[in-house]
């Protein structure tokens, strides 16, 4: 058993106003299955980058290990996943690989093959083959990004039979079925738990709840107390013009006046006092709003469409590379229903997606989708350069619109201005996601939309989907999501 210190860790990216990591400290067991979970935007990967070396912080990080990071950078995509892997570990033996590769269901042959041949599915797990063969610890960014459920369900069982890794995602079944502890990064700091994601889930449930009670108990007490200064003081206040007023007889004026000067210095005591304690509530306030986060709902408003049938294929096969996608595919989407696509990865899910979305796929048989029927696509891959306002301006969405329903997926004023190139893929996914709930369409087409999105944000997105009747064809592999969204499934 050895450790991964970190001690005071601090890192801030060129340009940005704000730290990533300030003063960060932490000791990890290296025998650990470390789940690694926190909003878009909270310094995951960077941690991951910092580790191993990629980039440089301040502080110190000390271990006994050696940190092997995936995903694997290979090259020359041309050469042979064999030469692929010999390229990225040349220290591994052949015979660990193929083991690996066993572990992970998969034939041996794909070794022998162009790595470029390989699909995404296929990719992730001889990656992973590598990255176990290796002698090391294993800081696995999103793994679970390509692989279809059973892909996902193969994956969390071979994780759950190593032993020392650090594995970032925000698939949920995923973490539960592979790590037996969760660090989480929080606006308050990092926060190091022992036990499954379900385990940190309840407990950050739980907090949440009590926060929300606490702080309810606080702005109550606070607005008593500014009643109780209000009060108090206007009675100082009375208590001093009477030291000075009426028609008390001269003889005893002064005896009068001090009676009423005690009395006054008396109530502004006591308001002063009333202050000081609205002044503590009202710290407790803001130190507990450091850590309370009040989420925002996110709203869908689809448009009503002219006819209950939105769109209909009928007889289509579609052939890519030579290869059969799928073969005489009859497919319908009516208003209100939400269709999951699924199937194992290569079947031709996305494609698809594309087919229905705007018909610019070469296939076979009948599309029968009218002109009129306004869709709104969000692809796997984002594909813009630029600024969040000239995205929404390309799409010809109001702007104000466009960055008031960001705020609600957790932006921050400082990124409005930021080049999109600088987001995190969270965060790109959350920039295509709310452009899409801005347009008002008749028929929502997502590919993936929960790759790479935070825990907080799948919940809510599932929430809006769920209260506004849209109508939705979408691809995904988060089979908790399927299951509550989908009312139809379409199996490639």
């Amino acid at each position: 058993m050895s450790s991964i210190i970190i001690k005071d860790l601090s890192f801030s990216y060129a340009g940005s106003l704000f730290p990533v990591f300030e003063s960060l400290n932490l000791n990890l067991d290296t025998d650990w299955r470390l789940a690694l979970t926190g909003d878009n935007g909270t310094g995951k990967t960077t941690l991951l980058k910092l580790l191993c070396g990629d980039v440089k912080g301040g502080g110190q990080i000390s271990a006994s290990v050696r940190f092997n990071r995936f995903p694997l950078e290979i090259a020359d995509k041309e050469q042979t996943s064999y030469e692929a892997a010999y390229s990225a570990a040349p220290d591994v033996q052949l015979w660990e690989i193929e083991r690996e590769i066993n572990l992970l269901g998969m034939d041996t042959e794909i070794l022998y093959r162009p790595y470029k041949t390989l699909s995404g599915g296929e990719k992730t797990k001889f990656m992973l083959a590598v990255t176990f063969a290796r002698e090391g610890f294993a800081l696995l960014d999103e793994p679970t990004d390509h692989l279809d459920i059973f892909g996902r369900e193969k994956v969390a069982k071979y994780l759950s039979c190593k032993k020392g890794f650090i594995v970032v995602s925000h698939d949920k079944a995923f973490l539960n079925g592979c790590c037996d502890h969760v660090l989480a990064l929080e606006s308050t700091g990092a926060k190091l738990i022992r036990g499954s994601f379900a385990t940190y889930a309840e407990e950050a449930a739980k907090k949440r709840q009590a926060d929300a009670v606490k702080k309810q108990s606080l702005e109550s007490e606070s607005k008593r107390l500014k009643k109780s200064v209000e009060r108090t003081s206007g009675w100082a206040d009375a208590a001093e013009r009477q030291k000075f007023g009426g028609n008390a007889k001269a003889e005893y004026a002064a005896v009068d006046r001090g009676f009423l000067g005690a009395k006054a210095a008396k109530m502004q005591k006591r308001a002063a006092s009333v202050q000081d304690r609205r002044d503590k509530a009202e710290n407790q306030i803001k130190e507990l709003l450091k850590g309370f986060k009040e989420e925002e709902e996110l709203k869908l408003t689809p448009e009503k469409y002219f006819k209950s049938r939105l769109a209909e294929l009928k007889e289509v096969s579609v052939t890519l590379t030579g290869k059969a996608l799928f073969k005489e595919l009859n497919f319908t989407i009516d208003e209100g229903e939400r269709v999951a696509v699924t199937g194992a990865n290569g079947t031709g899910k996305t494609t698809l997606l594309k087919l229905i979305a705007d018909g610019r796929i070469n296939f076979e048989g009948l599309r029968n989708i009218s002109p009129r029927l306004q869709i709104s696509y969000v692809p796997q891959e984002w594909a813009f350069c630029g600024t969040l306002s000239e995205y929404a301006g390309s799409y010809g969405i109001e702007e104000g619109y466009y960055k008031a329903v960001l705020s609600k997926f957790g932006f921050e004023v400082k990124d409005f201005a930021r080049p999109v190139n600088m987001f995190s893929e969270g965060q790109k996914k959350k920039a295509a996601l709310a452009r899409s709930l801005c347009e008002r369409a008749n028929l929502y087409i997502w590919d993936e939309p929960l790759n790479y999105l935070d825990i907080s944000s799948r919940e809510r997105l599932k929430a809006a989907i769920l209260s506004s009747g849209i109508s939705l064809v979408f691809v995904e592999h988060d089979v908790s999501f399927v299951n509550d969204v989908a009312t139809r499934r379409v199996n490639l």
